[in-house]
């Protein structure tokens, strides 16, 4: 019997000093009301919400009779409605024999979306309407919240609503869903088995109190659900239903709804529809003591990693800080630790370049009851090895804190800046702001009033406070977790769920000695007041009735292009600029790729100090390369940005490389490049996709067969260089005048006195054309450990100038996108990650889309998606034309979503000044194409480019990357056998057959042809077979029932392989032949070399303005 995890009734008292703040009331300032249609009890709070003077959306904040708290925001511009309903419980509440089970709970329930509720019972009516109303929704479990969320286009919110609030009412967690959605969450662990992230994270949580719940594996997987259910004798359906009738109950689910509907509407919908949710009286669990008790601290803990990293984390157990939002003590704590300024920890370990980052702030693995702080430092190789003084260090800054008592002016400057951010705050996205206020609003201790405000106003200097917390921050608190790929440590413990190699032993006696001893560092010290904090917030344009949708281009001489817009829309003291230097030099081959990315970490390193206190103040920048040359970036407020400005141009035109930069950075980038062969699979064959599409680009293998002829003196003569010859290209945004545009882009030019970069040397990215016929790529996962292969499949539709082919292509992409996912990972269940979408290459070709990460054989998934495709055709062509007016009218609506902020403003004008199109009223010509569009010309569209059969002209390309667990065909056997006997070869393989040799496998499947066996006689005769070869073998009989499912992908595969299409050929080529292409049976062209397969591609040229382009100037 698995022992019971003990619950608190309420959390404890502040030990010595003052109690708990009280829980917060739904009942003071509430008043009672009745809904106007269906005639329901509920209250309102008719207090008044702190909301920013900026938010010009309506709040109401309800409390229905089941006690179900939601707050209904009305925002009249607002193109796209959403909800989000957030239950107090996670996976803190799994029962330790089912680990896991509150995420399977809500993949199952998810899954309602799927299978459907009393209501709507029919299958996929939730999905379906989303879909047709250009929405979509999703769901997770934390430690102790479970969130479910969707959007959906806003005319369509009230059906979403009714058909989202029976998932909490009458859902139907039928029997076939269990087995499924345990693959689900199987196949999602699966691919989060190679992420060090996760690795540490469980590891840290097993290492934790027993006797605590935070100790379980959360994600779950197929043996810790099912497997364990099995064992102990149980049905998990029936285990996930009781879990379910425990703890989802109304008075622990807080809902959010947005939409352009007026406030009352909202509510009578909230208090109708979810009113109906079962109130069973209950308070979320809370558990007794802590995670980290005693004897996990004092702890070394030495661990594996999977990628080239050096990290140091120092963990201190803090009680639950939650009821102190007002005063943030865990926010004034992380500001000062996690400084990067002048006297910082960081600042004084750069200088030793022994670290490159650190952060430090309450955990994210904080929950209600206990909490943590945690301090990360990146570290580089000398680092590493002296990760003790590291420690020490970090220890100095606390005694420094310790000794100077919490600082009143410091405090100050956070509250000052948090106030300055809340009152000019901007809009962001509806559904983000739902999620995150439905968590927000399971704080008990956070009263109404204050919903709106607590994720950034700081408010209260709590000095006693602040002492209280920083003093948990001790020697004899702390946990340590040194991990790195290359730890000199014997490794004696593997973590069961992940594979992960580790070590654990009490810190050293002479670490532990120095660490609880004074210690002094010269160099830490406070923080200096920060002089970024901006003044004057004077807003400095004047509303007009009409909003310009265009900037104005202001400059365009040889070597400045200048674009200028004064803020008319938002009226805050806010300000963008975007500048793009363009300089041939920066990726003119492999090696001056990693010269100018190495430069921006040095670059960065220079400023930080510098800078720090910018970003601290709200001035947001990033300086990046790009194939063209140098971004720099700069959004926030506007009253010293372009003083920030000065200050990036300038260094980046005099930086000079130190050796200790150079030694600590040109390791960095090497570890990047290193970490690039442990990206995911999803990840690799992207990277394929867009190699195999682009004009100009270099893999992290062609960067790391040059690098080493990377050297201090060769990167200094390539940044001395690097701007010789430029062109500016300019965007300002915001709360500036014409002047300030013309004196900053002024102000660049002079600060990189260069010459101007001939129009004829700009390097402008143009994509490759392929031509018609049907082309693989083949490619080996570059590390071992990934049980997943991936397919990204592009069919080519045309080219991205023709404005028309574009908006269907839309359509199209919008049409498919859920039955994909319904048909492949939802009912087939291939994979965890699998998506549609489109893509469009500047210059080139815009393609279809469809993405599959899968522990099946790639040839095995490609098929499926070919399949797909054959069976969509008629999907669209049965589609009623009301739906067809609904999936237009959808995409319509995404086009006329109005901006939110100017970041997001500017990053559309952006978009349309770099592309080369200069397409500025993009959306004004989309929207009169959407109106003449029809049912018959997507269909044209289907046929012309992407049915296989009828097309022409028919182009795909597919990338597949295969991990090294299973066994991917050679040259010859593509050759000579068709893909329907290797997605049978592959898929035996995966039901656990490995025995059967390709060339068994054609003689059978030749043989049902010649006997005319219909699949299921074909099964039985494989099955013979490998049951004659395998005569006595342990697992056979489990290899042998699983063959026999009915939705086993053998039977799948064998009958795809008596389906009979025409080869789509293309232009023979025999110089591919001769290249070492291989010709399959069916006329694909099938490579593995993909720089040779590259070589011969014709690039387009490049994109064309849709405009003239005349300077005001």
């Amino acid at each position: 019997m698995s022992p019971v995890f003990e619950t608190l009734p309420s959390l404890p008292t502040r030990s010595g000093t003052q109690c708990l703040p009280p829980v917060a009331s739904f009942e003071t300032n509430f008043e009672s009301r009745t809904s106007v249609d269906s005639h329901t009890a509920y209250t309102e709070f008719v207090g008044e919400l702190d909301k920013s003077p900026s938010d010009t959306r309506a709040y109401r904040l309800i409390r229905l009779s089941n006690g179900l708290v939601a707050m209904v925001v009305h925002d009249k511009e607002e193109s796209k409605a959403c909800a989000a309903l957030d239950v107090n419980v996670g996976s803190l509440a799994d029962p330790q024999e089912l680990q896991g089970l509150a995420h399977f709970c809500e993949h199952l329930l998810f899954m309602v979306r799927i299978r459907g509720t009393k209501k709507y019972p029919k299958e996929n009516d939730y999905n379906a309407y989303l879909s047709a109303h250009g929405g979509y929704s999703n769901a997770y479990t934390d430690l102790e919240d479970t969130c479910y969320y969707f959007e959906v286009r806003y005319d369509a919110l009230g059906g979403a609503l009714d058909r989202f609030s029976q998932f909490f009412i009458e859902p139907l967690f039928t029997a076939d869903c269990t087995d499924r959605e345990v693959k689900a969450v199987d196949s999602e662990h699966k691919k989060n088995i190679q992420n060090d992230m996760w690795r540490q994270y469980q590891l840290e949580k097993e290492l934790s109190s027993p006797d605590h719940p935070f100790s379980m594996f959360a994600t779950g997987n197929y043996d810790t659900l099912s497997g364990a259910a099995r064992r102990m004798g149980v049905d998990l359906r029936e285990r996930l239903l009781d879990f379910h009738a425990k703890y989802y109950s109304a008075d622990i689910m807080r809902l959010v709804v947005v939409g352009r509907d007026s406030l009352d509407q909202l509510t009578e919908w909230v208090v109708s529809k979810f009113s109906g949710i079962q109130s069973k009286g209950l308070t979320k669990p809370l558990f007794k003591g802590h995670p980290l008790t005693a004897r996990e601290m004092g702890q070394m803990i030495y661990l594996k990693s999977i990628r080239e990293q050096r990290t140091l984390d120092l963990t201190f157990a803090l009680p639950d800080l939650k009821p102190y939002h007002r005063s943030k003590p865990a926010q004034y704590l992380g500001s000062l630790l996690g400084h990067e300024g002048r006297g910082s920890i960081l600042s004084c370990l750069r200088k030793r370049g022994w670290a490159t980052t650190i952060v430090a702030g309450r955990a994210p693995t904080s929950a209600e009851g206990f909490d943590m702080f945690k301090i990360t430092v990146s570290l580089t190789e000398p680092g590493l090895e002296n990760y003790t003084e590291v420690v020490r260090m970090v220890f100095a800054y606390i005694q420094l804190l310790q000794s100077k008592r919490p600082q009143r002016w410091f405090h100050d400057e956070l509250r000052r800046i948090s106030e300055i951010e809340y009152r000019f705050m901007e809009k962001y996205d509806a559904v983000a702001l739902a999620s995150s206020l439905a968590s927000v609003m399971q704080n008990r201790y956070l009263s109404a009033e204050c919903m709106l405000s607590d994720s950034v106003r700081l408010k209260d200097f709590d000095e006693d406070l602040l002492v209280w917390t920083q003093g948990f921050l001790k020697p004899d608190n702390v946990r340590i977790v040194l991990a790195a790929r290359d730890l000199d440590v014997e490794f004696d413990r593997t973590e069961k769920h992940y594979g992960l190699d580790y070590r654990t032993e009490p810190i050293s006696e002479q670490l532990m000695h120095e660490i609880r001893g004074d210690l002094e560092y010269d160099e830490l010290h406070l923080p200096e007041p920060n002089q970024f904090i901006p003044d004057n917030m004077e807003v400095k344009s004047e509303r007009h009735d009409t909003v310009c949708e265009a900037p104005t281009l202001l400059k365009l001489a040889e070597g400045l292009e200048l674009w200028f817009k004064q803020d008319d829309r938002f009226f805050l003291p806010r300000g963008n600029v975007r500048l793009l230097i363009e300089t041939p030099r920066a990726y003119e081959s492999p090696l001056t790729s990693v010269f100018n990315q190495l430069f921006m970490m040095v670059l960065k390193d220079t400023l930080t100090e510098i800078t720090y206190d910018a970003e601290i103040a709200g001035l947001w920048f990033e300086i990046r390369d790009t194939i063209e040359g140098i971004v720099v970036h700069i959004d926030g407020f506007n009253d010293k940005l372009l003083q920030l400005l000065e200050i990036l141009v300038k260094t980046l035109r005099t930086c000079k490389v130190e050796q200790t930069q150079f030694d600590v950075y040109s390791r960095e980038v090497k570890k990047k490049l290193d970490n690039a062969r442990h990206s995911e699979p999803y990840g690799h064959v992207q990277t394929n996709t867009s190699f195999l599409n682009q004009g100009i680009m270099w893999r992290f293998m062609d960067k790391l067969a040059a690098f080493d002829l990377v050297t201090i003196d060769r990167l200094q003569l390539f940044i001395d260089s690097l701007f010789e010859q430029t062109r500016v290209q300019m965007l300002v945004t915001g709360n500036f005048e014409e002047r300030e545009a013309v004196a900053a882009a002024s102000m660049v030019q002079s600060l990189l006195g260069s010459r101007a970069l001939p129009e004829y040397a700009r390097r402008v990215p143009r994509a490759l054309l392929h031509e018609p016929g049907v082309y693989v790529h083949h490619a080996l996962m570059p590390e071992k450990g990934n049980v997943n292969s991936c397919v990204d499949y592009s069919v080519y539709t045309g080219m991205t100038s023709d404005h028309r082919g574009r908006v269907v292509l839309d359509l199209l992409s919008l049409i498919m996108q859920e039955p994909f996912f319904d048909q492949l990972r939802t009912k087939e269940q291939l994979g965890y990650i699998t998506y549609s979408t489109e893509r469009k290459y500047n210059g080139g070709h815009m393609t279809l889309r469809l993405l599959v990460q899968s522990e099946a054989s790639p040839i095995y998934v490609r098929m499926r998606i070919d399949h797909f495709l054959r069976e969509f055709r008629s999907r669209l062509d049965e589609m009623t034309l009301e739906k067809f007016d609904g999936y237009v009218s959808s995409l319509r609506v995404a086009r006329e979503e109005k901006i939110k902020n100017l970041f997001e403003e500017s990053g559309r004008m952006w978009r349309h000044v770099s592309s080369g199109y200069y397409e500025f009223d993009r959306i004004a010509t989309d929207l009169e194409i959407l109106r003449t569009v029809s049912q018959r010309e997507l269909l044209e569209f289907w046929d012309t480019y992407v049915d296989k059969q009828r097309a022409s002209a028919y182009i795909s390309l597919a990338a597949t990357i295969w991990s090294t667990k299973i066994a991917q065909p050679t040259d010859e056997e593509l050759e000579k056998f068709g893909d329907g006997v290797h997605a049978v070869h592959g898929s035996l393989e995966h039901d656990g057959e490995r025995v059967l040799s390709v060339e068994h496998v054609d003689r059978v499947l030749r043989q049902m042809d010649e006997a005319g066996d219909d699949e299921e006689r074909a099964l039985e005769r494989i099955i013979s077979e490998y049951e004659s070869m395998v005569k006595g073998e342990a697992d056979v009989e489990k290899a042998v029932a699983k063959m026999r499912k009915p939705a086993s992908h053998v039977r799948t595969a064998i009958a795809m392989a008596r389906e009979q299409n025409k080869p789509v050929c293309g232009k023979a080529d025999n110089g591919l032949l001769n290249m070492g292409v291989v010709r399959s049976p069916s006329g694909d062209w099938l490579f593995r070399e993909a720089s040779a397969f590259r070589a011969t591609l014709r690039q387009s040229g490049a994109p064309v303005p849709t405009r003239p382009l005349v300077p005001k100037y």
